[in-house]
């Protein structure tokens, strides 16, 4: 493992999910903006109107109606923005959350001796695609964990032999080598480089 800092030199790593999702934040501050924008409008249209027809008052006072306007233009914005950005976020990570959880109760299961595929990612996960790697992986992880367990009860099997007295000793010690170096081969793919 190396023990410098990768720094990612490409921001757009995953591009369809990420301008898409870049592109939804916009549609958010958009949409917020429009609605902020057409409550003004109107609520102040309204105002002056009132004030501009009615003739037994007098014309409004655009400083008065300002605050109210102003307030409910912001309260619209937020609104809008909190709703509409709570729902994204919440989609949008759990696009990402559900496979990587999915992902770490696989690995909890392979610390206990299971190696049976993982179930597949849903069609619009991001990490969709990933579950393929990661069963061809595990698929491999089993059949070395078999074949060692195997080399392994060999060698069990020929010291218990060597302790009884029986067979060839020199032929029963160069099976149990034999194993042995199969087994040292197979622990090289867990060695550090």
């Amino acid at each position: 493992m190396s023990s410098g800092k990768s720094q990612r030199k490409r921001l757009l790593v995953n591009r369809p999910y990420q301008v898409r999702f870049m592109v939804e934040i916009v549609a958010v501050v958009l949409v917020a903006t429009l609605l902020s924008t057409g409550v003004a409008y109107f609520v102040t249209q309204k105002e002056v109107e009132s004030g501009f027809f009615s003739g037994h008052r007098k014309l409004v006072n655009l400083h008065e109606a300002l605050p109210k306007v102003l307030l409910t233009s912001a309260l619209v914005t937020l609104l809008t923005m909190a709703f509409m950005g709570a729902y994204i976020t919440l989609r949008e990570t759990h696009r990402v959350i559900g496979p990587v959880r999915r992902m770490e109760e696989k690995f909890q299961q392979m610390t206990v001796g299971d190696f049976t595929y993982m179930a597949s990612f849903r069609t619009g996960d991001v990490l969709k695609g990933l579950d393929d790697s990661i069963n061809l992986h595990i698929n491999n992880l089993g059949d070395l964990v078999q074949i060692l367990d195997m080399r392994l009860k060999d060698v069990h099997q020929g010291l218990l032999t060597l302790e009884r007295g029986e067979g060839d000793r020199e032929e029963i010690l160069e099976n149990i080598r034999k194993r042995l170096a199969e087994i040292d081969q197979y622990a090289d793919a867990f060695r550090p480089s």
